[in-house]
This record gives C-alpha cells, structure tokens and sequence, in this order.
C-alpha cells in the first residue's frame, strides 16, 4: 500500500481559500474539483464543508475528523480512506465507493447514499449504488440517512446509530450490528443473512420481507417490530458451536468465500436441532447425526449430506437445488413443497459456467418419505430406496428409476 504524503502546495492553497470562503472572507473561493485524484493524501482536520468533489478519488487518504458537511460527494472514491470522527452531515454520497472505509465515530446524520445516476459516453445511464462493504463503522451517527441499495456486507457497525435512516434493499449480510439503534429504521426487504444483532435496538422498525437467515435472535427485542413476509428462524437457539460456525459461513457467502468460512458441520451430533431458515449453501453435512432436524424453508443450495443419517427430518418447502444425498438415510423425512431441482454453476468471477447440478439420491433410502407438492427434476432415483414413499402432486420433471415407489 502506498506511503501517505502531504498534500502539494497547490491542494494546499486551495483549502486554504476554501476555509476563507467558508468564513465569509471576500479572499475566499469555494472549493469545486471534479474526478481529480486526492489518494493517500494526509487531509486531517480538512474544512470541507460545501465543497464541490464529485467523482474525487481518495483512495487510501487520511481524513480523520474532516469536516464535510453538504458537500457534493457524488460517486467518490473513499476505498480504504480513514474518516474516523470525520463529518459528513447532509453530503451527497449517492454511489459513493467507501469499501473497506473506517468511519469509526463519524457522523453522516441525513447523508444521501442512495444509488447514483452516471451518463455515459454512450449516451445512456448507469446506476451505482454506494458501496460500504467492510466498512468500519462502529459508533456513527447514521440518523436519517439514505441508504436505499446499499451494500455494507461484513461491515461492522456496532454501537451505530441507524434511527430513522432508510435502508430498503440494503445488503447487511454478515454484518456486526451489536448494539446498533435501528429504532424505526425503514428495513423493508433487507439482506441480514448471519447479521449480528446482539442488543441492537429495533423498536417501530419495518423488516417486512427481510432475509434474516442464520440469526439469531433470541437476544433482540423485536416487540413493535413489523417482521410480516420476512424469513428468520423461530424456534430455540442452535448449539453455541453451530452459531458461530454459521456466522463465518454467512461471512464466506458474502463475500465469495474470500472472508469467512465454509460450514463444515461433517459428523456432529445435531439430531432434532432446529436449522429452519437457515442459509447453507455450500455447507457441508457428510456423516452428520440429524435424526428429526428442522431443516423447513432452508436454503441448502449444493450442500452435502452424504452418508447423513436424516430420519424424520423436515425439509418441507427448502430449497434443495443441486443438493447430494448420496447414501443418506431419509427414511420418513418430509419434503412437502421442497424444490429438489438442478442449480447452475458458477464460477469464482460470478459469470456462467452453462453447467447445471442436479440432485443425487444414490444409494438413498427414502423409505415412507413424504414428498407431496415437492419439484423433483432430473433426478435419478433407480439406486434408491422408495417403498411407501408419498409422491401425490409431486411435480417429477425427466425422473428416472420410479419403479421402486410404492
């Protein structure tokens, strides 16, 4: 990473007639650079209220307790930038880039982070949403914020102050919100996949339709809280050692296996343990005791559980694309409304592989289970057992091997 270094004579002389103007001196003018580069300049204690900055870089720069009130910050570069106790009262951060930014004891009360509008040489429009992804954020003062589409996956917020901000859509997945005030904080259709929410306040706040997979939320208030057509886990906790080994996978989904960890959960014990809701994609569950586990409404996308030992468990309506049972006994488990159907693959960059994984059920034992309403495609189930298995209304798209199901 490169060195800081102060800033040259003529940034120098610039903030200098900023600050007059600022002041109301006739020698002053106000501030006004467009796409100019600022990175890894020493800018503490830099009085920029009202300053003109759109599209700046200052990547890397240090601009700690910086004065930034209503300035035009529309689609700054603030990557790895130290903000900390820096103002940003009222600025327009609309697509603003703070990846990775410490802002640690700064306040953007009424900032404006929403998407941004870019015109292209081409003469159409592109839209960039402001990006907080491992941003450090313990302790600001986010009040009234506009935060619409934001991505702050696996940052830390704890002890943030999000009271009245908007936040639709924003993607918070493995986030560190301990402690936060979310008091009436508009959540609608929120990302919180393994968020940490440990003594957050969330009174009068709205979470309807929010992904709130991995949880746990036995420790939040959630009274006044308006959760209706949200996905979250009801019932009791999970075992201490499986929250935390969801919270890492929640970190390693979110950022593409670059943070975190992948479940491995590979012969434990976790038979009867509630995972209903829970996100585990990728997970893998091989040998693992889960006799009469809730797995209802899981998204268990390419997870494995082969050779598991799964009787009477419930996977009424998961989702179960690309999923491996290889040799698992799911003698009596219920997959009412599951979707047992092929998934396609990805590769690291996100682009398409044109693979598609389907389910397998080799060697299975599906002895009485319960398969109303699922989707079954392309499956292969001549290997499996199937006596007095209940496929009535099950959607069986190019199945094979359905002679054994009585």
């Amino acid at each position: 990473m490169a060195e800081l270094r102060f800033p040259p004579q003529e940034v120098t002389v610039a903030l200098s007639r900023h600050a007059a103007w600022s002041g109301g001196r006739s020698d002053g003018e106000r501030l006004q650079r467009k796409a100019e580069n600022f990175s890894f300049l020493r800018l503490d204690n830099a009085k920029l209220n009202d300053a003109v900055l759109a599209r700046c870089q200052f990547t890397g720069a240090s601009m700690v307790k910086a004065e930034l009130r209503r300035a035009d910050l529309f689609a700054v570069d603030f990557m790895r930038a130290d903000l900390s106790g820096a103002v940003l009262d009222r600025s327009d951060l609309r697509g603003a880039n703070m990846m990775r930014t410490i802002l640690r004891g700064a306040s953007l009360n009424q900032a404006d982070l929403r998407p941004g509008q870019i015109l292209l040489d081409s003469g159409g429009t592109k839209s960039l949403a402001a990006n907080l992804s491992e941003a450090k954020l313990d302790g600001a003062d986010l009040r009234a914020a506009q935060l619409d589409e934001a991505n702050l996956s696996v940052s830390s917020a704890t002890g943030a102050n999000f009271s009245n901000a908007s936040l639709f859509a924003v993607n918070l997945a493995g986030a560190d919100l301990s402690g936060a005030n979310l008091t009436s904080a508009r959540l609608k259709d929120v990302n919180l996949v393994g968020a940490r929410l440990e003594g957050a306040l969330l009174q009068g706040a709205d979470l309807r339709g929010a992904n709130l997979r991995n949880c746990d939320l036995s420790k939040v208030n959630l009274k006044g809280v308006d959760l209706s057509h949200s996905v979250y886990r009801k019932a009791a906790n999970l075992p201490a050692e499986v929250d935390v080994i969801l919270q890492a996978h929640s970190r390693w989904i979110a950022t593409g296996g670059a943070d975190g960890q992948r479940a491995i959960l590979s012969a434990m014990k976790l038979a009867g343990c509630d995972f209903s809701s829970c996100d585990l994609r990728g997970a893998e569950l091989h040998g693992a005791d889960l006799k009469g586990a809730d797995f209802t409404s899981a998204q268990l996308l390419f997870a494995s559980f082969l050779g598991a030992d799964l009787p009477h468990a419930n996977f009424d309506q998961a989702d179960l694309g690309g999923v491996n049972f290889t040799s698992a006994n799911l003698a009596g488990a219920t997959f009412r409304g599951a979707k047992l159907v092929g998934a396609p693959l990805f590769s690291a960059a996100a682009g398409t592989t044109g693979r598609t994984i389907y389910p397998i059920l080799t060697g299975a034992d599906l002895t009485g289970a319960d398969l109303r309403g699922a989707v079954l495609d392309h499956i292969d189930l001549s290997g499996a057992k199937l006596s007095r298995v209940n496929l009535a209304g099950a959607d069986l798209r190019h199945c094979a091997g359905l002679s054994g199901a009585a």
